[in-house]
């Protein structure tokens, strides 16, 4: 692996990652990994609030899948690091490694992005408007994007109006948001007695300010669960995690 194409960043468990039985959340994890691309992205010079200021164009995410061996402890400090797997015209993948304190690999995790113009809700150009293709690092991580994620059969576990909290600068619902209203629907019992071995969430529609959305939870006989966020016009975002 070519090191000056990637970043690396440490990040040290705070209590609010925490559950009530001091288990790093699955939406802490998936919040550590984002904000380690928007501060790679930041420091490669195509952060999402330069690109928003100099041309109304955004990242937006759309695949993300992480697999751990086992999760950060309390008040640990892991270290990150990440690089530009590949991109094209449409689409981009970054990946991400979680080390230890004691350096061992934790965990891995891989993204898939976009941009969009803010004003049409388009993807736009990803090369057109980044230097992005100047830092690809092609190496692969075990983590693999989600393919098409099965449809959630269960009847809807809650609902709720989205709100001005669950809003972030791109004018739609903050990707963490999703999986904290998927958890949110799934008995405490299970999310107490289990950890994350693999969590994949694939993003299909935008969830805009005022929507109204119904959250579906399903356990399947293997012992995972599926998750959906759905409108009244199919699914915004499904997701899977396997347990262990």
């Amino acid at each position: 692996m070519d090191k000056s194409l990637t970043n690396t960043y440490s990040y040290t468990v705070l209590p609010e990652d925490l559950d009530g039985r001091r288990h790093f959340r699955a939406v802490a994890l998936e919040r550590m990994l984002l904000n380690v691309a928007y501060n790679a992205a930041n420091d490669r010079g195509f952060g999402a609030l330069k690109l928003i200021d100099s041309g109304s164009v955004s990242w937006v995410l759309l695949k993300f899948a992480a697999e751990m061996t086992s999760m950060p402890a309390e008040e640990e400090t892991v270290c990150i690091e990440t690089w530009v797997e590949s991109v094209n015209r449409m689409l981009t993948t970054r990946n991400f490694t979680i080390r230890n304190a004691s350096g061992e690999t934790i965990g891995c995790a891989t993204t898939q992005w976009t941009i969009i113009n803010l004003a049409t809700r388009r993807p736009v150009n990803i090369m057109a408007d980044t230097s992005i293709v100047n830092v690809v690092n092609p190496e692969p991580v075990d983590a693999t994007l989600p393919g098409k994620l099965p449809e959630v059969h269960a009847e809807a576990s809650r609902c709720l109006t989205v709100s001005y909290s669950d809003i972030d600068y791109n004018g739609h619902t903050n990707s963490m948001q999703y999986l904290q209203w998927m958890l949110d629907s799934c008995p405490v019992e299970i999310l107490y007695g289990k950890q994350t071995a693999r969590l994949e969430i694939t993003y299909m529609k935008e969830v805009l300010y005022g929507e109204q959305v119904s959250i579906h939870f399903e356990e399947m006989e293997d012992g995972s669960a599926l998750f959906a966020v759905r409108g009244t016009q199919g699914d915004f975002a499904r997701a899977r995690i396997v347990w262990k």
